[in-house]
């Protein structure tokens, strides 16, 4: 069966595309034959973990690559309004090329306001502001990861009693739906297993994307469903607080063995793969984090060089149209015991 997400957006006018009196780059109105000419101004959301770390790191290698100038890539430290006056101040410094990791993405947009006035190029990663004209987002298909998170548990559920018997019990730990991301994985997540497993209960808990708030539902599900069958985690980073959970309740089984509580989560973190080759996760959904800079560096060239972003499906995802602008959604990577050792994963490369 295929399972995929259609999604509905009205193409902008080039009224709409005007601002200030130029054209967005994405209608190849910006054009520089030189990429030595580029000067980026790149953003993380703060430096406090693996993730966006390595985000700079590759980032910064894929523009020194292509042979742009980076005119700096300061840290924020989590702080939306430190963010804003970066982006502000590295454009009033030459940035033609804005590139970040919004911290919110509704305070983000005067940022991406003052480099449209500008005339830089905007292209905003992980994430879309939530106004303002971007050249392009680059992020995780993230519907599609929960597509990949459902159907590896619905393949795990088939090889347990509970599948038979048509009595099988999954919860899923959601992400904050207020985010595009939370709601992605959980609508991919729940679309997709109600339809490959239709008999599976379904019990769905909000978490805001603490490991507090998922330890505490998990708790409240387990105590009234002991025969529990599958936790699904839009992040990894409630599987230390869940796996406790259930070893409290006696649950803790390895992978593998017929007791044991299927776990799927995504992000594809360290501590996500580690858990994986300890047998206490089943499977995680890895971000495409190398992508991000490659993919970023790609487009940052291609539109520089007056090419057009074009809306459409890629070998490596796809891209969409969306209020502020194109939307490069690249395609995730189930990881398993059989690949949690591939030096491609973004968390095999932390530290390398």
């Amino acid at each position: 069966m295929e399972v995929g997400k259609t999604t509905k957006f009205t193409r902008r006018s080039a009224a709409a595309l005007a601002l200030g009196g130029f054209m967005l780059a994405s209608t190849a109105g910006f054009a520089l034959a030189d990429n030595s000419k580029i000067q980026i101004g790149f953003t993380p959301k703060f430096l406090k973990d693996d993730f966006q770390t390595l985000m700079l790191q590759l980032s910064l290698k894929a523009f020194e690559d292509k042979g742009f100038t980076v005119v700096g890539s300061p840290d924020p430290n989590g702080d939306i309004a430190a963010q804003v006056d970066a982006l502000q101040n590295l454009v009033a410094n030459g940035a033609n090329v804005i590139v970040f990791a919004p911290l919110d993405s509704a305070g983000i947009v005067p940022a991406v306001k003052r480099a449209n006035e500008a005339g830089a190029l905007v292209f905003s990663i992980d994430d879309a502001p939530a106004g303002g004209q971007v050249t392009a987002t680059i992020r995780a298909d993230n519907f599609g990861a929960g597509v990949q998170g459902a159907t590896e548990m619905a393949k795990r559920l088939q090889g347990k009693e509970c599948w038979a018997a048509k009595s099988c019990i999954v919860l899923e730990l959601q992400g904050a739906l207020t985010t595009p991301n939370g709601l992605d994985r959980s609508e991919g997540f729940a679309k997709t297993l109600a339809e490959l497993a239709p008999d599976v209960q379904i019990i769905q808990r909000p978490t805001e994307w603490t490991a507090d708030m998922a330890a505490d539902a998990a708790q409240n599900v387990l105590t009234q469903n002991p025969d529990l069958s599958g936790i699904f985690m839009a992040s990894e980073l409630m599987a230390t607080a869940i796996n406790a959970q259930l070893k409290a309740a006696g649950k803790d089984a390895p992978v593998g063995d017929a007791a044991s509580v299927i776990r799927v989560a995504i992000d594809g973190t360290p501590q996500g793969l580690q858990l994986i080759r300890e047998k206490a996760l089943d499977a995680t959904v890895s971000q495409p984090l190398s992508a991000y800079a490659t993919k970023t560096a790609e487009l940052i060239e291609l539109v520089s060089g007056g090419g057009k972003i074009e809306i459409g499906p890629r070998d490596d995802g796809q891209v969409i149209e969306t209020p502020v602008g194109p939307q490069y959604q690249l395609n995730a990577t189930l990881v398993t015991l059989d690949n949690v050792d591939t030096p491609e994963l973004w968390a095999n490369q932390v530290g390398k």
